[in-house]
């Protein structure tokens, strides 16, 4: 089986896809819909932790990068930075439409849960809160590093940065969590 690294291949076929896909070859967008989607699905889960919501996020950064594509717009490089930064507003989105109009209350969610699911669930919302206060390009470091389990190159390629920017990167995320985790377990207790 094929790693993720071997399917997207270099950086200058990358830029080949790029511009067929930008002139709107079926087969050019169909192959970067192959190589992104799962990766855009998988951030965007980390982000909102709910596989149909992820679903239907990760559909719409495509659905904008086809329309960014009929338009003569859209990514010329970079194009998994581009994907990362429309799910991120897409995201927000949700979330900020989920706060205006709760679907359920919380005390009915919380009630239904044995006492180990409400402490799990309540860690995964802090942790998710404490992830929306970084930068979106330190909220993807941290997706991409931890949650999809991507080496440092393949990060720094992806988002158009050196290793070096995504280590840097990386610390300061590393160290925005901890301090708003230390705070938000300060504040609960």
């Amino acid at each position: 089986m094929e790693t993720f690294l071997e399917r997207s291949g270099t950086v200058t076929d990358e830029q080949a896809l790029l511009a067929r896909a930008r002139s709107l070859d079926p087969n050019a967008l169909a192959e970067l819909h192959e190589r992104y989607y799962r990766m855009l699905y998988f951030y965007v889960l980390g982000r909102v932790g709910e596989r149909a919501v992820a679903e239907d996020v990760t559909a719409e950064a495509f659905i904008r990068l086809l329309e960014a594509f009929h338009r003569g717009r859209g990514p010329e490089r970079h194009l998994a930075a581009w994907l990362f930064q429309t799910a991120d507003h897409l995201v927000a989105d949700h979330h900020r439409a989920r706060y205006r109009h709760p679907e359920v209350p919380l005390e009915e969610e919380w009630g239904s849960l044995r006492e180990g699911e409400s402490r799990d669930v309540v860690m995964q919302e802090r942790v998710r809160e404490a992830l929306n206060h970084l930068t979106p390009d330190q909220r993807a470091v941290i997706l991409m590093r931890f949650w999809m389990d991507l080496p440092l190159a393949r990060i720094a390629q992806e988002l158009g940065k050196s290793v070096g920017a995504v280590k840097l990167l990386q610390h300061r995320a590393l160290a925005a969590l901890a301090k708003r985790l230390g705070d938000l377990r300060g504040s609960k207790e």
